[in-house]
């Protein structure tokens, strides 16, 4: 069964020396690692795809706002006031292997949770995955991993909150149908990018682009993923400017219609993951 991987941001100045490990996280438990050098520029990004990072490994010893800086405590205690503050729900783990730190009743006392860089790899990959498995986002990702397994953010955040509204029972909110729309640029994009279609997708252009794959591209596209696409266009064009659509939704006239469309973009995500690995395992 597909599996889908864990995004974990990792804050480590010296990250780079530490490729095996990072292969390790990757092949023997699905933990992908995010490395950043810097705590500004690590919890910065986090700031902008909190919906994608699941978790975060600080090193003990490390840096502040620049690589221009000598690593130090202070790093992670301004990164553990940050996450404290702003992001309760992120869990994040201690990594060291500074002898003389673990050494000092003091960093103890602060910092009485760490992990040893070597002596604890596997316990602190498996308390990773135990401290995030039962998160709701990661319940949705693991529920949809033909869709969760390959996309990256920003699409990755976009599509999961998609599918929230559904998970969720909010299926009376038209506003997803501006995220749906969104969506369909980039798959429109991705569907320009791909070689052998040659879509000249202009980002205003979706309903054209439409037609063209179910006409002079219908090769290369299943009746149902054209009929899917068409829908989609349609209904996420009418619904995001609050057309007949909307009222229809809010009235209860079409209580499936926001359920039906998310489900036609989901199938429309397997096929395309489908058409470009294809193609790149053709390479």
């Amino acid at each position: 069964m597909m599996e889908t991987k864990y995004h974990i941001l990792w804050i480590d100045d010296e990250w780079q020396t530490m490729e095996s490990f990072k292969t390790h996280c990757l092949l023997q438990y699905g933990l992908e690692l995010h490395p950043f050098k810097t705590r500004k520029e690590g919890l910065e990004d986090y700031a902008l795809h909190e919906n994608y990072y699941e978790a975060v490994i600080l090193d003990a010893k490390g840096l502040d706002e620049s690589e221009h800086e000598v690593a130090n405590v202070g790093s992670l205690r301004n990164a553990e006031k940050q996450i404290n503050a702003h992001y309760p729900d992120l869990p994040y783990f201690i990594f060291t292997g500074q002898a003389d730190l673990m050494s000092q009743d003091l960093f103890k006392t602060f910092f009485p949770k760490y992990y040893k860089k070597v002596i604890d790899d596997d316990k602190m990959c498996e308390d990773i995955i135990k401290a995030i498995e039962d998160k709701p986002n990661r319940r949705i990702v693991n529920k949809y991993p033909e869709i969760f397994s390959w996309l990256e953010p920003p699409i990755y955040e976009d599509v999961l909150d998609i599918i929230k509204s559904y998970e969720y029972g909010d299926t009376c909110n038209a506003d997803v149908f501006n995220k749906i729309r969104k969506v369909m640029d980039w798959v429109f994009q991705s569907l320009s990018d791909y070689k052998p279609l040659s879509l000249s997708f202009d980002g205003t252009n979706q309903n054209e682009c439409s037609k063209l794959l179910a006409t002079k591209l219908s090769e290369y596209v299943p009746i149902y993923i054209q009929r899917n696409i068409h829908s989609l266009v349609v209904i996420a064009n009418e619904g995001s400017h609050r057309l007949s659509i909307d009222e229809s939704i809010r009235n209860g006239k079409a209580p499936y219609l926001i359920p039906a469309t998310i489900f036609e973009l989901l199938s429309v995500l397997v096929w395309l993951h489908q058409l470009t690995a294809d193609d790149e395992s053709h390479r």
